[in-house]
């Protein structure tokens, strides 16, 4: 064919393309996105956006990354095609602003000349199905409605919408409900998370950013968009109330800058007053969901210099609608405020009636169209705001108090020195490296400046939490939303070197932080990936009763305690999906290390030491252990405890024949390793000479999500490798007293503690109290029983991923489950 002729099919397809009319949801979808009893999956609304790009110059669609399971990620990016043409002129001139790098004079001019960009994303946790689905509805509206305030937007912002940042979640709750809808379990919940490792969860990793998903969407919003707007979307509003809507409630992160904190206030202010207009009630705010935690993706941007907007639309309950009588609306809200009668944050409160997925949707859409008229009215002042608090932060840091924060090489941890690093960069904190030495400071550290524009997050991570004391005249401390303390040299076990005045130093700005390969010191977590590929390759590994690790070239190798072995590991999941195991099945993949997910009916199996050398119960109750989900069962707190049946398959526990063989798999050797609630299971049931101590509410003591400062015995193989003081992430459990009578402490009923609370000074980072509970109590235990052991950990030490400085407390006690004790000689 003559290449005019093939030239000329290329321009008709793409006139026809550019012809054909604007999708309607309805034709697309089959019904239109929010109608009852429906749920669209992600195909579907893929696909829908797919359509869209093709017939409007109104919509670029960007693929950003893949997820956990391989799924494309698509964000939209919505706005006239005059700014799309000139999409990387923008992008330019918002990444020069964000990161302060204008002079006065030219951030003026680039305000005034550039687009202000926000970010709507949906879907995240999958099983709150109302954002995904008013997606669609979104992009049609803003890409084909010509009113007034539609141009408005379409002129002078620039929409990067994610339709669904969850698409493995959306699917498998699409699938599930669409399998029950009209039986008696159609609003059963789902039997499995739906996210891998996470499950909700997956909002909880904005700043470790373990999973794929997480890393996408970082890089793009603080490497790559910079949007001065984040509003990320959920479904979980205080009941009675059918929106939670900005301002927050206290208390205040002192490191979000206070220009953020009152530009949520306006925004909100916005949203607030566009849906008394719109004669939709029931709008909240100022209370449940707090301005203190950082790990959300409406609170990272806050320390970004960026407006996070979280919204909690009410209806947990699929695409099925509710009647709701006046009755069930309860007098008062948790935190006191009455939701029959109007007051100051809830102005016109909802008295029930009929609620469905298609009001939700309405109600997102109206918060939609209240943010991005916002941004659209004064895009000038946003895009310099931004400018602004970026050069503040740099000024601060250069004044110093902190100045710098230098990460040293020459720690006893060095790969995980460097992922801590690597977590930084990639949330757009830059990392530069000493050339030579300065001060106390080796050559090749690393150094992070505090004077960048995202020193309010570099701050928030490196330093100490202190949650404040927060109470009326009378009645309790103010509860957090999440945890309190989350510093990251502490929970990773990493030596930083506060920098506080000014200093020269010669340093260079590095590109892309490389993780370190895996070395033989048991110090080092890479140690285990280390050990994994030797075994995987048939080699030997050894440890020698000192925890040094050896192999076959080593001198020592002939007198060594243990011949190291691949490990038979079992992770118990129960039906409805515990997070905690998942993180648990995070921290085995991330280090190698080969393991079977069991089921209730795995547990009852005669043969369970034949099969595994480990089993590993996370945390969760003895109850839902034991029972699982009953048939009939409530969704507590869900909307005001939501009726379900869940189908007969997903329910139960192990129960007491699963329990007994639990028993008898550690009499007969094996290691059973307990973390968090899960402690109370064969602490209760098992004969071992150890109880818990009394929890909050009984001793007083609590811990909401805090590091602790505690003390290791790392002469016990358990903790090889481990500081003798060190800190541990501790969300609730407690600890343990143990039986020390000769006659108890002996042969297959000794026990041991390897790790204890300090016994002072306990608080590192967040909230704490009632600690005189449990200062100097054990809080590692482990408990010889028959031939085997019980390993019982008062805390979660792989909790979310996060504290890299108590991994070795789980995977060397894995590794000794399949070992081979050899005779010294």
């Amino acid at each position: 064919m003559p290449r005019t002729l093939v030239r000329f099919g290329i321009l008709f397809a793409a006139a026809l393309a550019a012809a054909a009319p604007v999708p309607n949801p309805k034709e697309h979808f089959g019904f239109m996105p929010g109608d009852d009893y429906k749920l669209a999956d992600y195909k579907q609304i893929a696909g829908w956006f797919q359509k869209l790009e093709q017939a409007t110059d109104r919509v670029r669609l960007v693929e950003f990354g893949r997820t956990s399971n391989g799924k494309p990620m698509f964000a939209a990016i919505i706005s006239d095609a005059a700014n799309l043409r000139e999409l990387d002129k923008y992008k330019a001139i918002n990444r020069r602003l964000a990161l302060g790098e204008a002079s006065p004079e030219e951030a003026r001019q680039l305000a005034n000349e550039g687009k202000a960009i926000v970010w709507i994303d949906s879907g995240l946790h999958a099983t709150e199905v109302a954002p995904a689905q008013h997606a669609p509805l979104l992009a049609w509206r803003l890409v084909t409605e010509e009113t007034e305030e539609a141009q408005r937007v379409r002129k002078n912002v620039i929409l990067v919408q994610v339709p669904v940042i969850n698409p493995d979640g959306l699917d498998m709750v699409a699938e599930w409900y669409r399998r029950n809808v009209g039986t008696p379990h159609e609003t059963a919940g789902l039997p499995w998370l739906y996210a891998k490792y996470a499950g909700h969860d997956n909002n909880r990793d904005w700043f470790m950013m373990n999973l794929p998903e997480t890393r996408h969407v970082t890089r793009m919003l603080f490497r790559e968009w910079f949007p001065e707007i984040v509003y990320n979307q959920h479904q979980t509003a205080p009941f009675p109330a059918r929106i939670f809507i900005p301002p927050y409630a206290e208390p205040l992160n002192p490191n979000i800058p206070a220009a953020v904190m009152e530009g949520i206030g306006e925004i909100g202010a916005a949203m607030r007053e566009r849906f008394a207009r719109e004669n939709k009630p029931g709008a909240i705010s100022y209370t449940s969901f707090d301005a203190w935690w950082n790990g959300g993706l409406r609170s990272v941007p806050a320390f970004h210099n960026m407006h996070g907007i979280l919204t909690e639309t009410a209806g947990y309950y699929y695409a099925t609608p509710r009647e709701y009588k006046p009755s069930e609306l309860p007098e008062r809200f948790p935190n006191g405020v009455l939701a029959r009668e109007p007051s100051v944050f809830y102005s016109r409160p909802w008295l029930g009636g009929r609620w469905a997925l298609r009001d939700a949707v309405e109600y997102m859409l109206t918060a939609d169209f209240a943010i991005l008229d916002a941004a659209a009215t004064r895009p000038a002042q946003y895009l310099y705001k931004a400018w602004q608090m970026a050069r503040g932060q740099m000024e601060a840091g250069a004044k110093g108090k902190p100045y710098a924060y230098v990460v040293p090489l020459n720690q006893p941890d060095r790969w995980s020195a460097v992922e801590m690093v690597r977590r930084l960069q990639m949330a757009g904190i830059e990392v530069r490296r000493a050339r030579q030495a300065f001060g106390n400071h080796a050559a090749d550290s690393y150094v992070l400046l505090a004077s960048q524009p995202f020193r309010g997050y570099l701050v928030d991570l490196m330093e100490p939490q202190r949650y404040p004391e927060l109470r009326g005249q009378t009645g309790p401390t103010k509860r957090p939303y999440d945890i309190t303390g989350w510093t990251l040299p502490m929970q990773m076990g990493v030596r930083v070197e506060r920098i506080d005045d000014p200093v020269s130093a010669e340093l260079e700005v590095v590109g892309e932080v490389k993780p370190l390969e895996p070395v033989l010191d048991h110090r080092d977590n890479s140690s285990f990936l280390a050990m994994a590929a030797l075994l995987e390759k048939g080699k030997k590994v050894r440890w020698a009763a000192d925890g040094a690790i050896l192999t076959e070239t080593s001198v020592a190798f002939g007198k060594a305690a243990w011949e190291i072995r691949k490990p038979r590991v079992a992770v118990y999941e129960p039906w409805g999906g515990n997070m905690d195991s998942g993180w648990t099945q995070w921290l085995l993949d991330a280090f190698k290390v080969p393991y079977t997910v069991v089921r209730n009916e795995d547990m009852r199996l005669p043969d369970l030491r034949q099969r595994f050398d480990a089993i590993i119960l996370a945390s969760q109750s003895v109850a839902s252990i034991l029972h699982g989900v009953r048939y009939g069962e409530s969704a507590s707190g869900r909307e005001n405890e939501i009726k379900f049946l869940q189908r007969p398959e997903y329910t139960g526990g192990i129960g007491l024949e699963g329990l007994a063989r639990l028993e008898r798999f550690v009499a007969e050797g094996g290691t059973l390793m307990t973390f968090g609630d899960a402690t109370d299971l064969p602490v209760q049931n098992f004969p071992l000479p150890v109880r818990s101590v009394p929890r909050a509410g009984e001793s007083g003591f609590y811990s909401p999500g805090s590091l602790l400062r505690v003390s290791v015995d790392n002469t016990s193989p358990v903790a090889f490798g481990m500081p003798a003081e060190a800190v541990a992430l501790s969300d609730g459990a407690s600890g343990f007293d143990v039986t020390l009578l000769p006659e108890f402490n002996k042969g297959d009923r000794k026990t041991t503690t390897v790790v204890k609370y300090a016994k002072e000074n306990l608080l590192a980072s967040g909230w704490v109290s009632g600690e005189r509970a449990v200062l100097g109590k054990s809080i590692l235990v482990e408990a010889r029983h028959g031939k085997g052991k019980v390993i019982l950990y008062g805390f979660r030490p792989q909790f979310r991923g996060q504290p890299f400085g108590t991994f070795k407390l789980v995977l060397n006690p894995l590794y000794l489950a399949s070992a081979k004790a050899l005779e010294p000689r």
